[in-house]
């Protein structure tokens, strides 16, 4: 490290007479050479501590980034864009392959219980009423239904999945099914395939060709609220995260 000294004017600047002034560069030169030393680290300290606290930064966004990429990668095939999913399930001439009952409701299902399973190419076997003859009108080559018990609920339930031609067809059932339910003209049937009464909750979805849905009732077949917390429950385990998410998803992938 270099030291600063007096400097050759400094001497010249003692009176003549040969008197000295006392000089006090060094105790000021002193301190300033410790604020030059300050000033010369300060700066190197902040730009370490920058670099560092940018590198963490990065190395953090990296981590994340890799967090998500996997988690994304363990993700079902539920992830596909809805536009694709709906054009690889769009029509049976697309999506030929007919149901199963061991695809629609295989075992070691762990949201629910199957009892009994049924696949059956008379898809007025799962109707009633006007929506028999309804489902035979506009071309449904399959009913898989099943029935299913859940632990946080003492009901009857029976699901199932229908094979319309398109998603014209399906979508044109939908709108028939809420009619008919309304009006109590017709309505999906449990596994006995006895009519339910009205009241009764009656739960249907669509995806591409197909119709989804859900008939719950008493264990003894009475009515139960349409707004109960099972019901609601029912309809994420069953409808939209078993019989969409699983199954029709995984069929599109």
């Amino acid at each position: 490290m270099r030291y600063a000294t007096p400097s050759r004017s400094a001497h010249r600047a003692a009176p003549a007479g040969g008197l000295s002034l006392p000089i006090r560069f060094s105790a000021r030169g002193q301190h300033r050479r410790r604020s030059r030393r300050h000033l010369r680290r300060e700066p190197l300290t902040t730009h370490l501590f920058t670099r560092g606290l940018a590198g963490l930064i990065v190395l953090g966004i990296v981590v994340m980034l890799g967090v998500l990429i996997v988690a994304d990668d363990r993700r079902p095939s539920a992830q596909l864009a809805w536009a694709e999913v709906d054009e690889r399930i769009a029509t049976r001439a697309v999506d030929p392959a007919p149901l199963s009952a061991d695809e629609v409701f295989p075992t070691g299902i762990t949201a629910f219980g199957v009892t009994e399973t049924s696949l059956t190419a008379d898809c007025s076997l799962a109707a009633g009423g006007a929506l028999a003859t309804t489902l035979q009108r506009y071309g449904c080559s399959q009913a898989v239904r099943a029935a299913l018990t859940v632990p946080y609920a003492d009901y009857r339930i029976t699901a199932g999945l229908l094979n319309l031609p398109d998603a014209t067809s399906a979508m044109a059932v939908s709108d028939q099914v809420r009619y008919l339910v309304e009006t109590g003209d017709g309505s999906f049937t449990g596994m006995s395939g006895a009519m339910t009464g009205p009241g009764t909750p009656i739960l249907w979805r669509t995806r591409g060709h197909f119709v989804m849905y859900c008939v719950i009732t008493g264990p003894s077949g009475e009515l139960i609220p349409a707004d109960a917390p099972q019901v609601r429950q029912l309809t994420h385990d069953i409808l939209d995260t078993h019989l969409h998410d699983t199954v029709l998803i995984r069929r599109a992938s």
